[in-house]
């Protein structure tokens, strides 16, 4: 974890080929680490891939918990495509206290992604359609914002 002023950063997904269809979960994000930052987004990076692959933020009220999909913050990589992904999450009101990126490819296929959580100050984050122009400018393949 790195963190500055206003902002945490850390590993969602260590670097990591995934090699069957089976749903892989990154480490568990404990936001009291936030010391009360609005929302964090994940920024995930693919290779090219055979088949999809569905990204979702999960959460839990505990790191060893069962941790279940946050609802919107989910993204599908399309076939054939390598770039960057946003997801971004709100926190606070009903956010449980732990969250993790899942990973379910539809093909077994092992290809390299990464994902990095950065939690910021809600007047410097994602707002939307303003947003939205930014990621298309910024070349992102996807992006989700709960």
């Amino acid at each position: 974890m790195n963190t500055l002023q206003n902002s945490y950063v850390t590993t969602a997904y260590t670097p990591a080929a995934y090699a069957s269809t089976s749903e892989t979960l990154g480490p568990a994000i404990d936001l009291a680490q936030l010391g009360g930052l609005g929302e964090v987004t994940y920024f995930l990076t693919t290779s090219s891939q055979l088949g999809t692959v569905a990204v979702a933020i999960k959460e839990s009220a505990t790191s060893g918990g069962t941790y279940t999909a946050i609802t919107g913050a989910n993204v599908t990589l399309a076939a054939s495509t390598a770039g960057t992904t946003m997801i971004c999450v709100k926190l606070g009101g009903a956010r449980l206290g732990f969250q993790k990126i899942s990973l379910t490819p539809s093909t077994a296929d092992s290809r390299v992604v990464s994902a990095v959580v950065i939690g910021t100050n809600p007047a410097f984050g994602v707002n939307g359609s303003t947003e939205a122009l930014r990621a298309t400018n910024a070349g992102l393949l996807s992006r989700a914002v709960v």
